[in-house]
């Protein structure tokens, strides 16, 4: 082997090497050496270092990281996966064959993982997982290991290689952006306390019971807690009119048939970050997701105005490159909704309402270019999705009292009595996604054919599949759109 290595990939994702030779393990000729130096790198990678030995604790927190990645795979993303795959493969469709070698590929790689075999040698130290994947290029790794027969089998250098990549995105989410971790630990909190994550609209945010003590859970907490109350000064439900009603202040109102609120999961974290195919975006920006159902689909406009109105929306934290919607075909559909924008502009600020036709139909055209240039499709999502959405980061106060550094939560009495305390206050934003619909649209878009939620989450993972799993695992990608119409079938 040559000792002077002077080539080695430092380009390019972690996520789509199918090979991950660290160079620190170059020369080791030793079981000894190969763990100090894997200790040296895993101090590169933020865990804490003592002259030349891992802290006591810093080996079972990487150990953590290994156990979740084993209960990401074995719980959720294999067997979600292939309950997919096989209800696609009774369909008996053209790709039929496809979806029986993919739920059998799922298959053989659930038995290698919960194995008591290898489960058990990575999870005796953490670090046999650098050494497992180094093993091709440096053959000398796991010399004086037990004994000198041991040889580990072939299918354990993938399987290693695919935890290695699967933890790096469970770290990334505390690692590099503090932001995320803090709402992946709420959305524990809450899934350890029963609470649904996609029902949170529906929670007492004046009056919390449910409150997080751990640090970052309780501000994201406060986070959202805020928004909802921001959001919530502005609706009521009016039995006359059979609805929610969103009030701008100005004698505009629209009826809301429903308000759906969900955090985004752990799980769907680890699938953002992973699918991305230019590489690891630690930017999620739809943590929280507010959708308006509307009664009137030409409502939409007016409702967007009235949010803004009430500085939900701000446009100097509004995303400006994620407005965008697919509610509307062309310009004449949108004809009823810039008049209805019009109408209730005028009665706000107390003019006659005028039915100019050229001046609706003019709106119409300048409202569809400028909603729908930033309409580049989600190559996972379905040009079948019916909505308006924008993206914001929503600008709130966070509370601490200074005496006990205690992060103070809204609508607690502490809060209440903030302003006679010694209080130390920050600004912070919550990424929120917006999106408009009516119940029609939304029923026909969201729960039907290729766009349905469990269809558009299947993609998702499948091609996060083909990064993690590669190569034992490669769900071909001319065979993406067959996928998609099958998925037709499967929920028409």
């Amino acid at each position: 082997m040559n000792t002077h290595e002077l080539y080695h990939d430092v380009f390019g994702s972690v996520l789509d090497r199918r090979d991950m030779t660290p160079y620190l393990l170059r020369n080791c000729t030793s079981y000894a050496a190969a763990l100090a130096r894997t200790d040296r790198m895993l101090a590169n990678r933020g865990f804490d270092r003592d002259q030349e030995t891992l802290l006591p604790g810093e080996l079972l927190r990487a150990a953590s990281y290994v156990s979740s990645a084993l209960q990401y795979y074995a719980g959720y993303l294999l067997p979600l996966v292939a309950e997919h795959l096989a209800s696609l493969e009774k369909l008996g469709g053209p790709a039929r064959e496809t979806y029986r070698t993919a739920v059998e590929t799922i298959t053989k790689i659930r038995t290698l993982l919960e194995s008591p075999e290898f489960r058990g040698f990575v999870m005796e130290d953490p670090r046999h997982l650098f050494l497992l994947v180094s093993l091709r290029r440096y053959p000398d790794l796991f010399k004086g290991y037990r004994d000198s027969t041991f040889s580990p089998p072939p299918e354990w250098l993938h399987a290693a290689c695919s935890l290695l990549k699967m933890a790096h995105i469970i770290k990334a989410i505390e690692g590099d952006s503090q932001d995320i971790h803090e709402f992946a630990q709420l959305a524990f909190f809450f899934s350890g306390h029963g609470q649904r994550l996609t029902n949170l609209y529906s929670m007492n945010w004046r009056n919390p019971v449910l409150v997080p003590e751990e640090e970052s859970a309780r501000r994201a907490f406060v986070k959202i807690a805020s928004f909802f109350r921001k959001l919530t000064e502005s609706v009521y439900r009016d039995p006359k009119r059979g609805s929610l009603v969103f009030d701008s202040g100005d004698g505009v109102l629209v009826d809301i048939l429903e308000i759906k609120a969900r955090l985004k999961s752990p799980e769907s974290m680890f699938a953002k970050l992973g699918k991305d195919i230019e590489g690891e975006s630690y930017d999620i920006r739809d943590i929280l997701a507010i959708t308006f159902l509307l009664r009137h689909r030409d409502d939409t406009l007016c409702l967007f105005h009235a949010l803004q109105k009430r500085g939900v929306i701000l446009q100097e934290n509004t995303v400006s490159t994620s407005i965008t919607q697919t509610l509307f075909k062309n310009p004449s559909e949108m004809t009823g909704a810039v008049q209805k924008l019009l109408a209730a502009i005028a009665a706000a600020e107390g003019r006659p309402i005028e039915t100019d036709t050229v001046e609706i139909e003019h709106g119409a055209q300048e409202f569809f270019r400028a909603l729908g240039k930033n309409a580049a499709q989600n190559p996972h999502s379905s040009e079948d999705h019916r909505k308006f959405q924008c993206k914001i980061n929503y600008s709130l106060p966070v509370h601490r009292d200074i005496t006990t550094n205690r992060i103070l939560v809204p609508g607690t009495l502490e809060w209440d009595r903030r302003s006679g305390q010694h209080i130390e206050t920050r600004q912070h934003t919550l990424p929120v996604e917006l999106r408009i619909s009516d119940v029609r649209s939304w029923e026909q878009s969201e729960k039907k054919g290729e766009a349905h939620h469990a269809a558009y989450k299947a993609r998702q993972l499948i091609v996060l599949m083909n990064r993690l799993l590669d190569p034992v695992w490669s769900f071909p990608e001319d065979q993406f759109g067959q996928l998609r119409a099958d998925q037709g079938i499967l929920f028409r």
